[in-house]
């Protein structure tokens, strides 16, 4: 799989927005055939692992499987989710973890080692190292993740001790999305009020600065197809998985 920037970004000016609000879009980020390519393999991609926080514990489940559950099974799941939503950081969404697959060669050949690949070549981080202005960023983790109906990321700063993250970016692939399906990613200030909220879309890039305060929207009920994304952070030091 050949995966590409586009040409002509503004770097300058992009480096101009983020140092004044600590984060930005950069649309039309990719090479048409890069965003269309992997918009075509997300969309027929069958099995995902459903992720949820059971208790301060990171569950992941087989969506297929999932899928067979009789209903009340999986109004049972949901009613603990919402439980625990209500009182913790909770998240429910499905999720393919790139980063774990190509550092344990889990899928030997598949698309998803040249995903990451290409988010670790030199012209992706030094874009980022440029529009950033942080050269410290050494490597990105990812990963792809598709949030329907119900789907929800609650609010939390990604602010996680030795991780190293400097920023988290967003590579929307989510095409024909309404703003009333929800979805959204909305930053907060220091004040818990939403000041910057970017809808999904396709082909572009949303991304800010560690820590801040963020979550994912509730994805309607009534909401037609998915939020699809690569999703990661850009992270300085020494990558655990090749140590």
């Amino acid at each position: 799989m050949n995966l590409s920037l586009a040409e002509n970004i503004n770097v300058d000016n992009l480096k101009k927005l983020f140092l004044k609000d600590g984060y930005i879009k950069v649309v039309n980020a990719l090479t048409d055939d890069t965003a269309n390519c992997l918009f075509e393999q997300f969309s027929i991609q069958e099995e995902w692992n459903l992720v949820f926080n059971n208790n301060g514990l990171h569950q992941d489940l087989n969506s297929t499987e999932v899928a067979l559950w009789s209903t009340d099974k999986k109004n049972d799941l949901r009613k603990i989710v919402h439980q625990q939503a209500s009182q913790s950081f909770q998240y429910f969404y499905k999720t393919i973890p790139i980063y774990d697959i190509y550092h344990n060669n889990l899928m030997p050949g598949h698309f998803f080692n040249d995903i990451l690949e290409f988010l670790n070549s030199v012209d992706v981080l030094d874009f980022f190292r440029n529009v950033l202005s942080a050269p410290e960023i050494s490597f990105a983790d990812g990963q792809i993740t598709q949030f329907g109906a119900g789907d929800f990321l609650n609010c939390h700063s990604d602010d996680v001790d030795n991780k190293n993250r400097v920023a988290a970016f967003v590579i929307n692939l989510t095409k024909d999305w309404r703003a009333d399906w929800g979805g959204a990613l909305h930053i907060l200030d220091n004040e818990s009020q939403i000041k910057q909220s970017f809808l999904p879309s396709f082909n572009e890039v949303n991304i800010f600065k560690v820590p801040v305060e963020h979550y994912v929207g509730i994805v309607a009920p009534f909401a037609k197809g998915s939020r699809l994304s690569i999703t990661g952070w850009l992270r300085s030091g020494e990558n655990p998985m090749t140590l």
